[in-house]
């Protein structure tokens, strides 16, 4: 029979065998969420991939001459509802389906796309791919903004391009202000791919700058344009910033854009305050149409601006 003191010790033996059993599964945690934040993420390498639509068909010299581009920060499908709170996928995939009735309404060439996920552990799915099968577009991009987690249950988001035509991954550059991998709010980079375009190669940026700092903002604005060194380019998303302040009247004064500045407000989707979401084309494009769409699958709403290419 056990004594006292016998039982006292089996206690503190099984007690600190539970303890350092915790630490090492949680060493073991840590490690792999290093890992992952390091070594398994993309950081600045785009993910590109094709869908089964056929890409459009561009006749040669007589190339497409009119080209519609949509713009939309789509709030992640409002996956998260807040702290470890996530929304059940079917919600999610009801939210996307939303969101894909607006593209399909208005048969862009080009979609440009901020805050979207490309996997979700705790609610999962391929918001990018699903997107851009039930849209019937041809090619898709995705530059990750956030990777958290550890390998097979994770969180990616960032920023997406669909495309009618073949896509050409180029970078996924990080922004001026940008902090580790494990700090997700406002941390950002800029996804860039290019297309074959009316017999041009086009850079294609899809933006989400930041929306806490102006100051920052604008450093990243001039990052933008410093990447470009004048090559023809178009700029789409959430720029988080409005028509008077300082990062979209640096883009007006650069001379390279065409495009609408002002114009009906587009966040919040319910009562629009701001307008900071944006697309610019090459100045040589001819603006023929510019619209805000009011639609509340998202907190922002979408922009859509048809352009003429010059012959």
């Amino acid at each position: 029979m056990q004594t006292q003191a016998q039982w006292q010790k089996r206690v503190i033996k099984t007690g600190v065998g539970i303890v350092i059993v915790g630490l090492l599964g949680g060493g073991i945690l840590v490690g792999l969420f290093v890992l992952n934040g390091l070594a398994l993420a993309k950081q600045e390498v785009p993910v590109i991939g094709e869908t089964a639509h056929p890409g459009k068909q561009i006749p040669g010299e007589a190339a497409e001459r009119q080209i519609k581009i949509l713009a939309y920060n789509v709030a992640k499908g409002f996956i998260h509802k807040g702290g470890l709170s996530f929304a059940a996928p079917e919600k999610v995939a009801q939210r996307l389906e939303r969101i894909a009735d607006v593209i399909r309404a208005e048969q862009p060439d080009l979609v440009f796309l901020s805050e979207i996920m490309l996997e979700c552990g705790p609610s999962p799915g391929n918001q990018v791919v699903a997107l851009a099968e039930a849209t019937g577009m041809h090619a898709w991009g995705f530059g990750e903004n956030t990777n958290i987690g550890i390998p097979f249950y994770r969180i990616v988001g960032g920023n997406a391009i669909l495309s009618r035509f073949p896509l050409e991954p180029v970078e996924n550059i990080p922004l001026a202000g940008r902090q580790p991998f494990y700090v997700t709010r406002n941390n950002r980079r800029m996804l860039w791919c290019a297309a074959n375009i009316a017999g041009q190669r086009l850079l294609l940026a899809a933006v989400h700058t930041d929306s806490f700092n102006p100051d920052n903002n604008l450093r990243q604005t001039r990052q933008m344009l410093g990447y470009l060194h004048g090559r023809p380019a178009i700029l789409a998303g959430d720029f988080n910033a409005n028509p008077s302040e300082p990062s979209i009247e640096l883009l007006e004064r650069s001379g390279l854009f065409a495009g609408a500045v002002e114009g009906p407000l587009t966040f919040p989707a319910r009562a629009p305050e701001q307008r900071i979401d944006f697309i610019f084309a090459p100045n040589s494009w001819k603006l023929v149409e510019h619209r805000v769409i009011q639609n509340q699958a998202s907190d922002h709403l979408p922009v859509v601006s048809t352009f003429r290419i010059p012959q």
